[in-house]
């Protein structure tokens, strides 16, 4: 799936255009899919499939954990929705499928790293993902919005992974070896992938990307901070704005990144938060969607 960007009209605030000026378009599609099927070996034509991913990779001769119906392992990488067409054709109608691990991803495109971070650090500020209770984590330049795996070593069944240090490696802008600002969604577990409606290869054929990040990219934007120290005073006292400002800075660097506010973080400490923020249309982000 590809997408252009719509621009927003100049009344909105200055850092929502300086970070729409930022990316040339947004591109979306899977990142990775991980898919099991019920065959010891099934012929799959890899060379007829492989022009349309990035990577194909079957193993086979195992069966699933505590589930033996499944005996083929196929990991894909990047692939385009023909891909996901050729391998359920090789299938075949006589051979299920079930989908164990998927990434729908959203990359901004841009000219440079530095632009890319000015998108980056936009939706640090600006992105919010509900019922994750840990802080956000970064190694390496890559925000984790939640633990990679649980205490007894399990990996979560759902986390958002942002990173701008790196080329877009989906299947829009292949060969471009473009610089983007990358997010994605990690969902595993029967559960998980349930709730998105991607249980089977056909499901990923047929998954709506652009309703997915309609849904899924939530941006907000915080009152002026004026009015921000204002709300967190204790006894709303007549105070200076400088002093309503200074209130503000106090709470706001506690969630800094740096240069930028972790959003995520602030809210989850601070619940008040959800009342005095206002939303911002995603629309421009993702952009009129074209097969």
């Amino acid at each position: 799936m590809k997408s252009t960007k719509v621009k927003l009209p100049t009344k909105e605030p200055r850092e929502t255009r300086e970070a729409l000026d930022a990316f040339e378009r947004a591109v979306s599609g899977f990142d990775r899919l991980t898919l099991w099927i019920n065959h010891p070996a099934p012929d799959i034509p890899v060379h007829v499939i492989e022009p349309h991913c990035r990577k194909l990779v079957m193993r086979s001769g195992r069966s699933l954990k505590f589930n033996p119906e499944w005996q083929t392992e196929i990991k894909i990488l990047q692939p385009s929705r023909c891909a996901l067409i050729e391998l359920q054709a090789a299938l075949g109608p006589r051979r299920s499928t079930c989908v164990r691990y998927a990434e729908p991803a959203l990359d901004w495109l841009t000219n440079n790293y530095d632009d890319a971070k000015v998108i980056y650090d936009f939706v640090l500020e600006h992105f919010r993902v509900q019922y994750m209770r840990q802080p956000v984590k970064f190694k390496e330049g890559t925000a984790y919005f939640a633990r990679r795996a649980s205490h007894d070593g399990t990996k979560t069944g759902t986390n958002v992974v942002m990173y701008a240090d790196r080329v877009s490696k989906l299947w829009p802008a292949r060969g471009l070896d473009q610089p983007c600002c990358h997010l994605e969604y990690r969902f595993q577990g029967i559960e998980t992938l349930a709730q998105h409606g991607l249980l089977s290869l056909s499901d990923c054929i047929d998954f709506d990307h652009h309703a997915f990040w309609r849904a899924n990219f939530p941006l907000y934007k915080l009152p002026k901070k004026v009015e921000l120290g204002y709300r967190l005073a204790p006894d709303k006292a007549n105070v200076s704005d400088t002093a309503l400002t200074k209130r503000a800075n106090r709470l706001l660097d506690r969630y800094r990144h740096g240069d930028a506010l972790v959003l995520q973080d602030c809210w989850r400490e601070n619940p008040i938060i959800s009342d005095l923020v206002t939303s911002i249309d995603n629309a421009p982000f993702i952009g009129e969607v074209t097969t």
